[in-house]
């Protein structure tokens, strides 16, 4: 016998997961909620395929969101609590204007040979999707859906929806623009549209994140510090805009830099070098109590960086070194990701602004032939082009001064996302025991 539990399925970005509305799992217990979970994803999986579940057997493929209004789920003891900052579901908080939020986003990474649900990290890709569901499943308050009606020049037009997404697992308040289709006394998201980002076929409608930056973005206060691996000095920058993320030179692993731009599957089947990679997250994690405390199979992640050279996308397209800024490999929950997390992008962005930090190295190594190109500090904005496996990807940091010098205070970067399937996803009734 199996229990039915409502949910959707949603690719946000160049991600995929299950997608819950709190409300459906404020029943179970921490631990039960866990199990179903687990459950539905198909983990643990030892051969790695989460075959029995919706999980797709890599990291970007292995995610759930769980979603609600502020104040829909007051939890009955301690047991019940969702993971993050308590005060998510404070409703006085929410409904402030300056600092207020219209979303509560959970989020949880899912092992996928093992039996972790890590609530600890986040995922930029679907904050996207996150937004997608919250008008899907009618979580937008109406006020501001009538208010945002009434001000649309036709009853059947297209109007931008912003809406403010409390990322619970940090506490941090992302912007969200979603584009809103009117059909006179109804609505729904459009996916029609011209926005196409490299690792998703075809094109939709864009979703523009801006996500807002507190406190340094640098994990250890330095732009650069070193580490000792296996007898080695290795250099790295750690940058946090939403996950910390290590950064390191490809010379860190190989003498060559077309060593970086074999298909990603190349890479994981090298032990040698993903146990080098990990090793070396491990010690970088280590460079302060700080990141040591938030180490988790999740975060922090790791970005190999290299000058920007042409290469073969994992598609058969050519990238033209001319078109990026630099080249990228980012390593999610042991392996190469297939293209780049939303949270890795954007920490990219944010290290460009940073002279001494081992991004801006790899961009400055190979300077770009014109400054009007993407990719360049332009007054208030740092913008970069990065050749990850599935094509380029760009990301944009703004830059307020701050005792005198620039520094990055938010990150803009545009997905896309949809709904792939709403129903019931089926589990175990023993699994879920209330």
């Amino acid at each position: 016998m199996q229990r039915a539990l409502a949910a959707s399925f949603y690719r946000g970005g160049t991600s995929k997961g299950l997608f819950f509305n709190a409300q459906e799992l404020a029943a179970f217990r921490g631990p039960v909620r866990d199990h179903i979970i687990l459950a539905a994803m198909g983990s643990p999986d030892p051969d790695g395929r989460q075959i029995d579940g919706m999980g797709g057997g890599i990291s970007s493929l292995s995610k759930i969101a769980v979603v609600s209004r502020p104040g829909d789920i007051m939890p009955r003891s301690p047991e019940y609590e969702f993971p993050g900052v308590q005060w998510a579901d404070d409703i006085e908080k929410a409904q402030r204007k300056e600092d207020g939020w219209d979303v509560v986003y959970r989020f949880a990474q899912v092992g996928v040979r093992d039996s972790v649900v890590d609530w600890g990290s986040t995922c930029g890709n679907l904050v996207a999707a996150a937004a997608q569901y919250a008008v899907d499943e009618r979580l937008v308050h109406e006020q501001a859906l009538a208010a945002l009606k009434s001000s649309a020049p036709s009853p059947w037009g297209t109007v931008p929806l912003p809406l403010r997404i409390l990322a619970a697992n940090n506490g941090k308040v992302v912007r969200a623009i979603v584009q809103l289709q009117l059909q006179e006394r109804d609505y729904y998201v459009s996916n029609s549209g011209d926005a196409a980002i490299a690792g998703v076929p075809g094109m939709s409608a864009p979703i523009k994140i801006d996500n807002p930056l507190d406190g340094d973005p640098l994990s250890t206060g330095r732009e650069r510090d070193k580490i000792q691996v296996d007898g080695k000095e290795i250099e790295c920058t750690v940058i946090d805009a939403g996950l910390p993320v290590i950064f390191i030179p490809y010379t860190a692993l190989f003498s060559s830099p077309s060593s970086l731009v074999v298909p990603p599957a190349d890479l994981d089947a090298s032990a040698q070098t993903m146990a080098l990679i990990e090793s070396i997250r491990r010690a970088a994690s280590n460079v302060t109590p700080k990141l040591a405390a938030v180490f988790s199979s999740a975060a922090p992640k790791v970005c190999i960086v290299a000058p920007r050279m042409g290469y073969q996308t994992t598609g058969g397209h050519a990238v033209d070194a001319d078109d990026i800024d630099l080249v990228i490999r980012a390593v999610s929950v042991g392996n190469i990701h297939r293209t780049v997390p939303a949270t890795t992008l954007s920490a990219l962005a944010v290290g460009a602004a940073y002279p001494n930090s081992v991004i801006a190295e790899a961009i400055s190594a190979s300077p770009r032939r014109s400054r009007d190109s993407p990719g360049h500090a332009d007054g208030n904005m740092v913008s970069v082009v990065v050749g990850q496996p599935a094509g380029t990807s760009a990301a944009s940091a703004k830059l307020t001064t701050v005792s005198g010098e620039q520094r990055p205070t938010s990150i803009n970067y545009l997905r896309t996302a949809r709904r792939l399937f709403q129903g019931q996803v089926l589990v175990p009734h023993d699994v879920a025991q209330v």
